[in-house]
C-alpha cells in the first residue's frame, strides 16, 4: 500500500496553533471548528467552552469576532494617497475560556498578516490592534478594553509577515443571572489608540506661588492725651451761722452781748 505523502505546515500557519497548543492541552476544553485562513475576516476561530474547576461547564464562552471597519490598516508614505508602506488584515480568532467562582478569564489569540506596500521594505512596523469586551444591548455596556501596540518585523526582501499575540488575562465577574449570551469581544485596528500612546503625557503644571503678601503699616502711636490742668487751689468755705433755735430772734448784726 501506498503511503500518503506528509503535509508540512508552513510557517504562517504554525504560528498561532503553537501558541494555543498549550492553552487547550490540559484542560477540558474541546475545539469544535478548524481555525478559519488568513485574511477571512468573517471567521470567529475556534469555538471552546468553558471550564470550571477541571469539568466542563454548561456557559460558553463569549463570540470573538473582527470590529466592523476595523479589519484592515495601512500605513502611508506621506505622499499620495496610493503611496502605502504597508497594509495588515486580521485573520485567525481563538479563545478559551475558565471560570473560577462568580469571575470568568479569557485567553484570546489573534493572528493578522502585513504586506508589503509600492513604498514599504525591510524593517520593525508597530501595528496597532486593540480588543475589547461589550455586553451589547440596546444601551452597549463597555466592559473591558485594552490596546496592543505590536511591533512586526519585516525581512529583507521579503512582500509580507505574519504576526499574532495573545491575550491571556482577560477577566470580568459574571453577571448576576450567569446570562453572557450578549458579551462579545471585537478585535480590530485602533490607529487612534496609536496617536494617543505615542503622544506624550502632559506635564504637571506648576502650582503658582502664594504671592508674598504686603506688610501690614505699622499702627500709628495713640495720641497724646493732653496734660491735666493743675487743680485749682481751694479756698476756705465759711459756714453760714448756725439758726437761732424757733421763736427767738436772732440779734442783730453787729450787737454783742
Amino acid at each position: 500500500m501506498r503511503k500518503k505523502p506528509v503535509r508540512r505546515l508552513k510557517p504562517h500557519e504554525t504560528g498561532l496553533a503553537l501558541v494555543f497548543a498549550g492553552l487547550i492541552v490540559g484542560s477540558c476544553a474541546t475545539v469544535e471548528a478548524p481555525l478559519g485562513p488568513i485574511g477571512d475576516s468573517k471567521g470567529a476561530g475556534a469555538t471552546v467552552r468553558a471550564t470550571q474547576q477541571g469539568q466542563p461547564s454548561d456557559i460558553e464562552c463569549p463570540g470573538v469576532t473582527i470590529r466592523s471597519g476595523a479589519s484592515a490598516w495601512q500605513l502611508p508614505s506621506g505622499g499620495k494617497a496610493t503611496d502605502v508602506r504597508y497594509q495588515g488584515s486580521l485573520g485567525q480568532l481563538v479563545r478559551e475560556c475558565a471560570i473560577l467562582g462568580e469571575t470568568m478569564t479569557m485567553r484570546v489569540g489573534v493572528e493578522g498578516r502585513l504586506l508589503v506596500g509600492p513604498k514599504g521594505g525591510p524593517g520593525n512596523v508597530k501595528v496597532p490592534i486593540r480588543m475589547a469586551l461589550v455586553a451589547e444591548g440596546p444601551q452597549p455596556k463597555p466592559l473591558w478594553s485594552k490596546f496592543y501596540n505590536v511591533e512586526v518585523s519585516v525581512p529583507e526582501g521579503a512582500s509580507q509577515a505574519v504576526f499574532s499575540i495573545v491575550e491571556d488575562d482577560l477577566t470580568f465577574p459574571m453577571p448576576a443571572n450567569r446570562e453572557i449570551g450578549n458579551y462579545i469581544v471585537y478585535v480590530g485596528f485602533d490607529p487612534q489608540g496609536a496617536a494617543a500612546a505615542s503622544r506624550p503625557a502632559p506635564k504637571a503644571k506648576p502650582k503658582p506661588r502664594p504671592a508674598p503678601q504686603a506688610a501690614k503699616p505699622a499702627a500709628p502711636p495713640p495720641p497724646a492725651k493732653p496734660a491735666s490742668p493743675p487743680p485749682a487751689k481751694s479756698q476756705p468755705q465759711f459756714e453760714p451761722p448756725p439758726a437761732p433755735p424757733p421763736g427767738v430772734f436772732a440779734p442783730p448784726p453787729g450787737h454783742t452781748k
